[in-house]
């Protein structure tokens, strides 16, 4: 008896078209599963594998790799997409807050009330060093003295308080932002970086690179401060876009990380007895943010209902920590609890935390031992301005100021360094 006929396409194996295809879909949900398309190449993968596994016929392993990979790339799919709506929010709330106009004690500020004991301002000296960028003060030769840091094109000025060029080195790129910071057992580096730029870089006193530290979204600033009262300057770096808030060992070794939206400007206050060292940062929030050395949030602070881009803090009378703070047409300075001591008018709207125009520095300039902060006012004037908010003296400034920034010189008042289309300016200041 002949055995009954088979179906021709019963006697060979399944075709496999359906897993391969599972398995190519699933590959491709994983790679593109920061994207829409990745979610749905991950379900028609995952439909077509289970398809293929139903039919119980023929090799099953490109299928089950297939139908796992599809099921990963849709769960990292939907991953991005929770991670991108967090974003979003924060983003647009953060948009929504710099566009919200200032009201209460922020919406018409007053100019400072002139002290009664005024200082005069006196030019000192003036250097033009063509293509000018950028300026710094620092102990660059590890001698104890001041030195003015001038960036230019690609060559890195040295000049003594007196305004004379004592040497040039080459940079290794062109620098709009530089900074002084020191080791112990290497002394004097700089580091040196453009906004938005993709790395911050540090040199030493010779000019040889000693550590760069990538970012993939853009810098938006850095500073050096002792976190750990080593005698050692660590690094913040604050990045654009989610890069969030990051801090470096001298050495370049990662501290610590805080996950935050554009942050806009930072500061470091340094350890000091009897005071521990403080992290600041703002961001796409508006706020302040407040860190301990270990990177351990503190607060969040938003005086008067501000946002605020550009800041700056340091170490005021009694060991106690100032902070000022420009939110569009004002500048507030208040304590690390958010507490206001005073608020005035500042220059522009809410400019970039890079822009002078929302930057300040705080030093000794009458050499009487007490801290004043020197800013840009809402007259367009850089103005020198006591912790308890009176004004001391004014300069008129150019609206094309490129920064400014302050030289401690012993035995007196400080001076005052502005930088503007390549001309570098000494002031200084006494009753």
């Amino acid at each position: 008896m002949e055995p009954p006929p088979q179906n021709a396409q019963d006697a060979f194996p399944p075709s496999t078209g359906l897993a391969l295809a599972s398995l190519l879909l699933g590959m491709a949900a994983i790679g593109l599963s920061f994207l829409l398309v990745g979610f749905l190449a991950g379900l028609v993968g995952l439909a077509l594998g289970i398809a293929y596994l139903m039919q119980k016929r023929g090799p099953t392993t490109m299928a089950r790799w297939g139908v796992g990979l599809s099921v990963f790339g849709i769960l990292a799919s939907i991953g991005f997409a929770v991670l991108y709506f967090h974003y979003y929010r924060m983003m647009s709330g953060a948009f929504a807050g710099a566009n919200v106009a200032p009201t209460g004690a922020l919406s018409n500020p007053s100019p400072l009330p002139s002290s009664s004991s005024l200082l005069k301002s006196n030019l000192v000296w003036s250097v033009t060093i063509p293509g000018a960028q950028a300026l710094c003060v620092g102990d660059w030769e590890s001698d104890g003295a001041a030195r003015v840091l001038v960036a230019a094109v690609r060559t890195l000025h040295v000049l003594d308080l007196a305004g004379v060029e004592k040497s040039t080195l080459p940079l290794p790129d062109q620098f709009t932002s530089i900074e002084c910071g020191r080791t112990k057992s290497a002394g004097a580096r700089m580091l040196g970086y453009t906004p938005w730029g993709r790395q911050v870089t540090v040199i030493d006193h010779s000019g040889k690179l000693a550590l760069s530290q990538s970012a993939g979204m853009g810098v938006n600033g850095a500073h050096w401060g002792d976190l750990d009262g080593s005698g050692n300057d660590a690094m913040i770096i604050g990045m654009n876009g989610f890069g969030g808030l990051e801090a470096l060992s001298s050495e370049g070794k990662k501290l610590w990380s805080a996950s935050l939206g554009n942050v806009w400007s930072q500061a470091i206050v340094p350890a000091a007895p009897g005071r521990p060292p403080l992290v600041l940062a703002t961001d796409a929030s508006g706020s302040i943010h407040v860190f301990d050395a270990a990177g351990k949030h503190q607060n969040a602070l938003r005086p008067e209902g501000g946002y605020y881009t550009g800041m700056a803090a340091g170490v005021v009378e009694s060991n106690s920590v100032q902070i000022i703070a420009f939110s569009a047409g004002a500048v507030v300075a208040f304590d690390q609890s958010g507490k206001v001591a005073w608020i005035t008018s500042a220059s522009g709207t809410t400019a970039p935390a890079s822009s002078a125009h929302v930057s300040a520095v705080l030093g000794d300039f009458a050499g009487d031992g007490a801290k004043e902060w020197a800013f840009i006012d809402g007259s367009g004037d850089l103005v020198i301005a006591t912790t308890g908010g009176q004004k001391l003296a004014s300069i008129p400034t150019p609206s094309t100021i490129g920064g400014f920034s302050i030289a401690p010189r012993q035995g007196q008042g400080a001076l005052l360094l502005t930088l503007d289309n390549g001309v570098v300016q000494a002031y200084s200041f006494q009753h």
